[in-house]
């Protein structure tokens, strides 16, 4: 789950003042703006001749540009940082690290996959069959990109999708969530002062503003966000006839077997279910653990997640940033809270943590033991800094227990034997599968960030995102100066012709690659004295 949002670039003239966003550390009001439903489709038609002179660009001049780009995040990564550390109460140094400090990284490695992606192809044709001919297919941009990001990575989540879509020489324009307006305003006046007016906009709002993006104009969709908005999404770019990538729900599963390396694990898991207090739609939600080890590792589990700082626990001073945030809304930890109590009346135990920390829209780090299907915990996304455990037998019982979700993006498997490891995790019903690690690929633009079922069909990063931004046109160029051979008229040198080819094709020997040749100049012939016709031919 994410959110559904919006916000508008500098260079956007006269939108009304009529939006809040709210701290949710602080509870205080951030004042943003809005932009008008029926202003959405003339920004679209600025970007879409934005679009023309940006493609027409050469990939290596777009690269150059976009390196100015990421220059320019990283100059500013402090005022950046600042607001995100506002919109969404997170510490800064956490947003820096998880969204800025590495954007330069990002946009070169997002090149190389650009080159790969966007190359010409030649399309090998038999020279007998299709004599004097040539092909290629090549990337056609698509004119201009929606891309409507959530509030759990608000910088980040567009990085996935702005840069291959500008690099595929498309404009875009953005919309990012009504909870964290001024940093997608932010990275869209960044983008404006490098690139040139119009190339990256920005319309801000909530679920009419994205619907109207979507119905405006723009050639294709990226959108991140709940399963049922996404359907929603899903179904007006149909009608428009546009291609949509869809990321939608997670329950990301982790599996430790029993000869993990138990200390490791336990730090890794905390990591990736806390990390983000739990807003991430690869955050690890259900562990599964082999019942002999889970004692020892659910021991040390516990002593790493009561070690994490948060805001109403008493352990830090004011200055001091805190391990885990507070999270986006009042309805998210309202969420966490039901899941959490429900666990709890059905006989979770909860070994630390367990309600809201007091602090704004704070929850305690939480760990609940003697989870079971069924529990909203195990079943249904719950998006903040829990982590429910499910004690098991066997791998098959694991594994058809981790499958058995609607969701699959991430997967783990937690083993000291690599190879058992690699066999459990093809097994796993997810996008992306991992042995003694988890959810960090999806900050690198060499690998596809994917899931299956209700987690979407999308495919972020990477040159296999790559069918979003662009589409393939074919080229074909004819040398030959004589007519081709399957041209009129049906005489029978062609029925004679056909069956040859047919011949040919079933593997005939060298006498029936002879006939052929032999039958080619008589097509030949036969089609050129269609110009000429003899009296008998009239």
């Amino acid at each position: 789950m994410r959110a559904d949002q919006e916000n508008s670039t500098a260079s956007q003239e006269s939108i009304p003042k009529s939006m809040k966003a709210i701290n949710p550390m602080t509870l205080a009001e951030v004042e943003t703006l809005m932009t008008e439903e029926a202003a959405v489709s003339e920004l679209i038609s600025r970007a879409r001749q934005a679009s023309e002179r940006w493609s027409e660009i050469s990939l290596k001049e777009r690269s150059r540009q976009l390196i100015r780009l990421g220059e320019r995040i990283t100059q500013e990564r402090d005022v950046g940082a600042r607001l995100i550390a506002e919109e969404t109460g997170r510490a800064l140094s956490l947003a820096a690290l998880s969204e800025l400090n590495t954007v330069q990284s990002f946009i070169k490695a997002a090149i190389s996959e650009a080159r790969i992606a966007l190359k010409e192809t030649k399309v090998k044709l038999s020279p007998l069959d299709f004599p004097g001919k040539s092909a290629i297919v090549e990337q056609v941009p698509r004119g201009v990109i929606g891309i409507i990001a959530p509030w759990n990575y608000p910088v980040s989540n567009f990085y996935k999708s702005l840069f291959p879509a500008l690099l595929s020489g498309n404009a875009v324009v953005m919309k990012p969530s009504e909870h964290t307006p001024r940093v997608g305003a932010w990275l869209a006046d960044l983008a404006t002062e490098v690139l040139g007016e119009d190339l990256v906009l920005c319309v801000q709002g909530g679920a009419s503003v994205g619907r109207a993006l979507v119905e405006g104009g723009v050639d294709s969709v990226v959108f991140t966000g709940s399963v049922a908005t996404g359907r929603a999404v899903a179904a007006l770019a149909a009608h428009q006839l546009i291609p949509c990538s869809l990321e939608l729900g997670g329950k990301d599963a982790a599996l430790v077997l029993a000869d993990a390396d138990l200390d490791r694990t336990a730090l890794g898991i905390a990591q990736w279910s806390m990390f983000n207090s739990g807003q991430d739609c690869s955050s690890i939600e259900r562990l599964y653990v082999m019942d002999r080890i889970a004692d020892s590792f659910i021991e040390r589990l516990n002593t790493v997640i009561s070690h994490l700082t948060y805001h109403g626990d008493g352990r830090l001073k004011p200055e001091e940033e805190a391990d885990i945030g507070p999270l986006q809304t009042a309805e998210q930890l309202a969420v966490v809270n039901k899941h959490v109590g429900q666990a709890v009346a059905e006989g979770a135990l909860v070994l630390c943590g367990g309600k809201p920390s007091g602090v704004g829209y704070g929850f305690q780090p939480t760990l609940l033991d003697r989870c079971v299907e069924g529990m909203l915990v195990t079943e249904e996304e719950t998006f903040g800094p829990v982590i429910a455990v499910i004690r098991v037998h066997t791998v098959d019982e694991a594994i058809e227990r981790i499958n058995r979700s609607r969701y699959g993006l991430n997967g783990s498997v937690w083993t000291s034997n690599i190879a058992v490891g690699r066999a459990i995790a093809k097994r796993l019903d997810v996008g992306i599968a991992l042995v003694n690690n988890h959810s960090f690929t999806g900050s690198l633009p060499q690998m596809p960030w994917t899931g299956v079922k209700e987690t979407g069909y999308g495919v972020a990063s990477s040159r296999w995102a790559y069918h979003t931004f662009v589409r393939p046109r074919t080229i074909v160029l004819d040398k030959n100066k004589d007519p081709d051979p399957f041209w009129f008229p049906v005489d029978e040198s062609y029925q004679r012709f056909v069956e040859a080819v047919a011949l040919k094709n079933l593997g005939g020997g060298i006498g029936v690659l002879f006939r052929l040749i032999g039958l080619l100049g008589k097509r030949i012939k036969a089609t050129k004295s269609l110009l000429h016709p003899t009296e008998d031919d009239r």
